[in-house]
């Protein structure tokens, strides 16, 4: 799936909401940006600016007081869709998040086209 050109706006947005509760990993190679919280409203927008996956999961946290904990709804973006959603985010994404992103470009990049790609934020 390829994800949709996101506008700077937007962009910064989600670079906001993955930078405290997204996920920018490579499991086994394949790049994947996810986000997975509560609230649906907010998970829906990002994967719709990503382009991607939905669906629910159960918190499965323990509970202080035995009550079930809400369902969790993620959005999630692998492969080159996900290099598209790290590359947009990435002007406004703090240090950490940076270097993960950059790690995770660079990896795929040489694993694609055998070679090091330099990679630069987006003005």
């Amino acid at each position: 799936m390829t994800a949709p050109t996101i506008d700077r706006v937007d962009a910064a947005w989600l670079a906001g909401l993955l930078d405290g509760e997204g996920c920018f990993d490579a499991p086994r190679g394949n790049p994947r940006v996810r986000v997975k919280m509560g609230d649906l409203d907010v998970v829906l927008r990002a994967g719709e600016l990503m382009g991607g996956t939905l669906h629910e999961e159960p918190d499965r946290r323990p509970t202080v007081d035995g009550r079930p904990r809400t369902t969790m709804a993620v959005a999630q973006v692998n492969g080159e869709a996900a290099i598209a959603a790290m590359l947009a985010v990435l002007p406004w994404l703090g240090s950490r998040r940076s270097a993960k992103v950059t790690e995770i470009v660079r990896a795929y990049r040489f694993k694609k086209g055998g070679k090091l790609a330099i990679v630069r934020a987006a003005a």
